[in-house]
């Protein structure tokens, strides 16, 4: 059933390859909300998490809510706080660490969706 308004208790739940000590809630994609050009996830990295470095043939966007941690795009690595916005071209090697003693939460938007 398409929605318009999605509760993240509500959506989809899964653990993205090659990400350790994290969770994604699928708060958008064609199948609960009809998005047939985007996607968004909330991750949701424990402390200690991570994602090993990969890469995907769209471009997708993080958006950090709270947490900090250390993204590598390329070779280049960049400190992230809540607030950041971060854009990884497609096919760009990129990987992100929790650093914080807290959970690292941010929303990751894929264009097209994934």
């Amino acid at each position: 059933m398409v929605k318009y308004v999605l509760d993240p208790k509500e959506v989809r739940t899964f653990v993205p390859a090659g990400h350790i000590k994290c969770n994604a809630r699928v708060m958008l994609e064609e199948a609960n909300a009809g998005c047939k050009n985007l996607s968004m996830f909330r991750s949701e990295f424990e402390v200690g998490g991570y994602a090993d470095p990969h890469t995907h043939p769209f471009e997708q966007a993080y958006y950090i809510l709270k947490g900090h941690g250390l993204v590598t795009i390329g070779k280049d690595e960049y400190k992230v706080k809540p607030g950041n916005s971060v854009i990884f071209p497609p096919n760009m090697v990129h990987s992100i660490k929790n650093t914080s003693k807290t959970p690292l939460w941010l929303i990751a938007i894929n264009v097209p969706p994934k």
